[in-house]
């Protein structure tokens, strides 16, 4: 027994040895209770040891030894200070200094440390003079609601933390609205605002106002109406059209409020095939706006229970139930007023496939049928036509630009405050909000000239008029230019070619191409993070275990597009590094992702590729930016793709062939070249008639001696394919342009564009030809240093271009290669070896081709029998004849244009025969 006392009693000295307030006496226990009443009205100290007890009573013993045990680390961002009193130990001292009638002598005591805007409402509360609930901002509210968890049991008036907690989810579901659209930034749109409002059946706000001082306001039991489709490209504003709509009823008596449901289908809990979860969500944000109304509460909980226990089928059954409750409800206790509900990004449905909106269709239009009030407003970047409502498919507001008072009003609440400056932007960006709102930003990083944003390209430029994408693009690659880090500026762009971006695939895959240099994953996690940095450029994905990043969607449909036009080879480059780095990954994620890439590069895939439905989904998600072809290709395979892709398909399509037909007609002499004429003429009637279109009647026109007609249809060709940024197009026409003016004036300028262009694509063929038209034009000219150094360099490349030319690409260009083939064989004497396989590949061109006119068809057969002897020949010699021949049929080339197709006649495969002279 006696053994087990003193254990006991060790057991308690070895405690009182720890704890700390075992030892305080009297005097110290008053001191700290005083040090407590002082820190229990601040919500968070920054230097504790400078802290004064209440009554400013001395002492040896600091407040840091003497609260040691009650205080915690701040750690909340809202919260001033590095210390707070723990919650246990701060509400029995608040009731002492409540009972004390001392609050106002605690907060005198320690005046400095009374910072921050969690300590305002915290005091506010203290000393009883707090705003009204109603009246708080939502950052209010969030501090309030921390102060009244402190004050919780304490006897002080002030409102319940569940009219707070209300009050807080309403001004959060409010939240997005005041984003888009609040009265800071939110300009015109009345014509559209006014289309919503006949729509729903209700008078603008002032008017509402009017009408309820004026008298009591009844509201009438409206007609049954379609569903109304708002749509328009990313960036014009759509959703901040319907949040301002909704917003300004927000802010109306409840006798005059509509109530509404919003559903964004970009937040990843919205599912439309689940019809149950919706009903929960809407039934939740109706609770929040009419919170007197308890009816709405009860049949909330009843809902999220049949959520929690139900599922398949028989959650349909109890949507259609929960459903036909809320809309009986608010007729009940609301009267009849329009009851809206909005569907916001509706694009993220689309994508996956519109179908899957009839479970949730079904609903709405059997309970429209007794609840006449129902409205659908469904808001995306296609129009809506799958929702018939009351027997009608939807209405449709289209969305676009901003008018220029708007728009200056637009950026005028960005931060350009200066109508003239506002005015000139508009005039050189556009009304689109986007680009306004990009070119606010580089005005606030970057400031302006006289004629608007610096080094931007207008609206009236020499070549054309500039699309809103392509003013878009300039705006963002000047955002890029102010990143400090280039290795990041080079991630960022054309690193967007990747639609996920993780340390990783910076280093496997865009390491390379984007000439980041690094060696390692830590160099990749590094920079990952400094791209995570640019929040005006990326977002981080929330849905995956491992993080990784995005390019803002509305960025990245522009700039992608771009991007394939202005560096199709890079982008190339990296399409084919992914498919190699996924490929080799596991998982479904992996594979859509191969997917995805090998489509945008046109691959043809295999319809059981998609049979995996997030798979399938993740490829409809990105659809708009793959290839038409690929497009086309998922659409047979049931994706959803455009009317326009569809359209533009089938007119590309019908211009391709005519344009093909056309080139089939330009080898075989006048005649031919006459009937290619007649379809040229009629194709470019077409109402969609484009670049291939011009390119292909200006090689009718040159063929047949026509320069200047031949030279006026290339420059058409071209206002239209350089402002569409049709690169690939106008690659196309600027071989041609520079093959017609060559001994011209102006060949030297035509020669750089197309160098540019040739090696944006990486065409061997037109960089060829353009080496060759340059090193003539030089040879042409005295040269100084500079370009005899040029011209030397452009034997140098074609030669090596030539060994990876096939003999098709060797026949298209024969006449640039007479251009240069007697200094090229001097300087380089493999040359002919090179060629000669080319010329005497069994059915190629120069084997195959058969011309009409004599002398043409016999210096082809003697360059053909010249590089066979030589193929037969022991000798490795070089061949002095080699050009000699080479140029005799350049001389006899019948085409006064380059890559016209072999004739073919009847007579087949050249033999070998004598050599001749």
């Amino acid at each position: 027994m006696d053994d087990r006392a003193i254990s006991a009693q060790q057991v308690l000295d070895f405690l009182n040895k720890r704890s700390f307030s075992k030892q305080l006496d009297m005097a110290q226990l008053q001191q700290r209770e005083a040090y407590r009443h002082a820190a229990a009205v601040l919500a968070g100290i920054d230097n504790i040891s400078s802290l004064k007890p209440v009554g400013g009573n001395s002492s040896s013993d600091t407040a840091a030894e003497l609260l040691r045990d009650d205080l915690v680390p701040v750690r909340a961002k809202r919260l001033s200070g590095k210390v707070m009193l723990s919650a246990d130990v701060r509400r029995p001292a608040l009731a002492e200094l409540v009972a004390e009638g001392a609050i106002l002598l605690a907060l005198a005591a320690n005046p400095n440390e009374r910072t921050g805007t969690i300590q305002t409402q915290f005091e506010s509360y203290l000393i009883g003079n707090p705003k009204p609930i109603e009246q708080q901002t939502l950052s209010e509210l969030e501090d309030s609601l921390q102060a009244l968890l402190w004050l919780e049991g304490i006897p002080i008036e002030h409102p319940s933390l569940d009219d707070v907690r209300r009050r807080l989810d309403y001004l959060r579901l409010l939240a997005p609205f005041e984003s888009l659209a609040g009265d800071a930034t939110f300009r015109g749109r009345q014509r559209e605002l006014d289309s919503l409002r006949r729509y729903v059946g209700v008078l603008p706000p002032e008017s509402l106002l009017t009408r309820l001082a004026s008298s009591a306001f009844d509201w009438t039991k409206p007609l049954q109406q379609p569903a109304l489709s708002v749509y328009g490209p990313g960036g014009i504003g759509k959703s901040a059209l319907v949040a301002r709509f909704m917003l300004e009823h927000t802010r109306l008596p409840e006798g005059v409020r509509i109530p509404f449901a919003y559903l964004d289908f970009d937040r990843p809990t919205l599912d439309i095939s689940k019809p149950l979860t919706l009903c929960v969500e809407m039934i939740r944000q109706l609770c929040l706006q009419f919170p007197i109304h308890e009816n709405f509460g009860r049949l909330l909980k009843f809902v999220l229970k049949q959520a929690e226990e139900m599922a398949g089928s028989d959650q349909l059954v109890a949507a259609r139930s929960a459903l036909a409750d809320l809309l009986g409800g608010i007729e009940k206790k609301l009267g009849p007023r329009p009851y809206v509900v909005m569907l916001d990004t509706f694009e993220e449905v689309q994508y996956r496939g519109e179908a899957s909106a009839f479970p949730f269709w079904d609903m709405l239009i059997a309970l429209q049928g007794q609840r006449p009030f129902l409205r659908v407003v469904i808001s995306g970047r296609a129009p809506a036509s799958s929702l018939r409502l009351a027997e009608r498919p939807a209405n449709f507001l289209e969305v676009g630009s901003l008018d220029n008072n708007a728009a200056i009003a637009f950026l005028q609440a960005q931060g350009v405050v200066d109508t003239e400056l506002a005015a000139r932007i508009v005039g050189q960006v556009g009304g689109l909000p986007l680009s306004l709102k990009l070119a606010a930003s580089l005005i606030k990083r970057d400031g302006a000239d006289a004629k608007g944003v610096r080094n931007l390209a207008g609206r009236s430029s020499f070549w054309f008029s500039a699309s809103d994408e392509m003013i878009q693009g300039q705006l963002f690659e000047r955002i890029l230019g102010h990143i400090h880090n280039p290795q990041v500026e080079r991630l960022a762009h054309p690193g967007l070619v990747m639609r996920r971006i993780t340390p990783d695939v910076i280093l496997k895959v865009l390491n390379e191409p984007c000439s980041l240099d690094i060696t390692s994953i830590e160099e990749a996690q590094s920079l990952f993070n400094e791209l995570r940095n640019e929040t005006a450029l990326v977002v981080i994905n929330q849905d995956e275990d491992a993080e990784e990043l995005i390019h803002r969607p509305d960025l990245r449909r522009i700039m992608l597009k771009l991007l394939v036009q202005k560096s199709p080879a890079q982008v190339r480059d990296i399409h084919q590094r992914a498919i190699t780095w996924y490929s080799s990954r596991p998982g479904l994620r992996a594979r859509a992702e191969e997917l995805y890439h090998r489509l945008q590069l046109g691959e043809a895939i295999a319809k059981s590729a998609f049979d995996d439905r997030s798979v399938r989904f993740s490829i409809q998600a990105s659809i708009e930016e793959l290839p038409i072809e690929s497009q086309l290709l998922l659409a047979s395979y049931g994706l959803d793709v455009s009317n326009e892709i569809l359209e533009r398909a089938s007119r590309e399509e019908r211009e391709a062939g005519m344009a093909a037909k056309i080139e089939e007609l330009l080898p075989y002499g006048p005649t031919s070249v006459g009937e290619a004429a007649i379809i040229a003429s009629g194709l470019l009637k077409e109402a969609y008639a484009g670049g291939p279109a011009y390119r292909a009647a200006a090689r009718v026109a040159l063929q047949q001696g026509d320069v200047k007609q031949g030279l006026q249809l290339l420059e058409q060709g071209l206002s239209l394919t350089i402002p569409a940024n049709d690169t690939m197009q106008t690659l196309g026409l600027l071989c041609e342009k520079a093959w017609a003016v060559r001994r011209t004036p102006e060949e030297t300028a035509v020669l750089d564009q197309l160098n540019e262009y040739a090696r944006r694509h990486q065409s061997k063929s037109a960089i060829l030809q353009q080496r060759a038209q340059y090193h003539a034009l030089a040879f042409s000219q005295d040269l100084s240093a500079a370009d005899s150094t040029g011209k030397v360099s452009a034997l140098r490349e074609i030669a090596g271009l030539l060994a990876d030319l096939n003999s098709i690409q060797i026949w298209e260009l024969v006449p640039a290669l007479g251009l240069v083939i007697s200094e090229l064989v001097v300087e380089y004497p493999d040359v002919p070896f090179l060629l000669r396989p080319k010329l005497i590949e069994e059915a190629g061109p120069f084997q195959s081709a058969s011309f009409a006119d004599r002398w043409a068809e016999e210096t082809l057969s003697t360059l053909v029998n010249d590089a066979m002897s030589g193929e037969q020949s022991s000798t490795v010699d070089p061949d002095p004849t080699f050009a000699v021949h080479f140029e005799r049929l350049c001389s006899a080339w019948p085409y006064r244009v380059l890559r016209v197709q072999p004739p073919y006649g009847r007579r087949g495969s050249r033999r070998f025969t004598s050599r001749a002279a």
